[in-house]
């Protein structure tokens, strides 16, 4: 995703998604050359649709604005307005308000409208994020969830996912109050989403003081050291708000398709699992 980068004259290329699995997505166009497909590693601009090629599209500046053409050796059909190109590899230049079809997603370009743009990427970070963590929303981490599996299992790569819970919320929630309470949560979580800011991988606030992962093309043995390494940042951590400060740990559950499941739920349950052998091992600690 590209953003935070104004262009000259007020304009803002971008992208949202009017229809499809990434319902509401934003994307800001700022690079000459950019990427459209669903694999996270390989395009700019990410569409979650199974239907959609890992790199299916391309956009490019050229004298006018941008142009949009087809990858010639993905083969998938790229429809502007509803009329199928014809010519995968020619460019053609994209005008306001264009929409632009691949697989069952409608994507709209725009350029002229600096409030509309506004307006588009506060909606998404409303829509797909968590207030108080920066995470994703438990919505839309699921569908996240849905995709990456399907494409994972697809080509026959791993896929991990970690359940995380805080050892001693209720402790720090007696003793020093809910607002600080309440800020280690947010804190946790924001270490967590530092920690998966690379590499596909993203994670929600699966309850209270809950957290969920998804970690793809991670094998169980990288998970854990994944996990691990957010244990460690939460026990070194002192969280401190209005002078007043706790400390606390976490509990790690993990869990990987395709040893321990091969469906959301199925991995879901599995990690949950791990995650209390470590509680009833005594917290701050990883299972498998």
């Amino acid at each position: 995703m590209h953003t935070g980068i104004e262009n000259a004259g007020g304009n803002r290329p971008h992208l949202v998604v009017l229809q499809g699995p990434g319902l509401g997505d934003f994307f800001e166009i700022a690079d000459d050359e950019l990427v459209l497909g669903s694999d996270p590693f390989s395009a700019d601009i990410v569409v979650r649709d199974v239907e959609v090629e890992p790199r299916h599209a391309e956009l490019y500046r050229r004298p006018g604005g941008y142009a949009l053409r087809g990858v010639v050796e993905a083969g998938k059909t790229i429809a502007l307005n509803g009329e199928v190109m014809e010519e995968p590899g020619y460019g053609q230049l994209l005008s306001d308000g264009d929409r632009i079809h691949v697989g069952d997603s409608v994507l709209e370009y725009s350029h002229q409208d600096e409030i509309k743009a506004s307006f588009f990427e506060q909606l998404h970070e409303l829509v797909n994020r968590d207030h108080l963590t920066g995470l994703f929303s438990k919505g839309r981490f699921d569908r996240e969830f849905e995709h990456r599996l399907e494409a994972m299992a697809d080509e026959g790569r791993p896929l991990s996912v970690l359940m995380a819970d805080i050892d001693s919320l209720k402790k720090i929630n007696d003793a020093k109050g809910h607002l600080l309470g309440e800020f280690v949560v947010g804190e946790i979580g924001r270490i967590i989403g530092a920690i998966h800011e690379e590499e596909g991988r993203s994670a929600t606030r699966f309850g209270g003081d809950e957290y969920q992962s998804i970690l793809p093309d991670l094998s169980k043995e990288d998970a854990l050291g994944v996990a691990e390494e957010i244990r460690r940042s939460v026990e070194a951590r002192t969280f401190e708000r209005d002078d007043v400060s706790a400390r606390t740990t976490i509990s790690i559950g993990v869990a990987s398709y395709p040893e321990d499941g091969t469906t959301h739920q199925e991995l879901t349950h599995a990690a949950d699992a791990a995650l209390y052998r470590a509680k009833r091992a005594g917290g701050n600690a990883v299972s498998e």
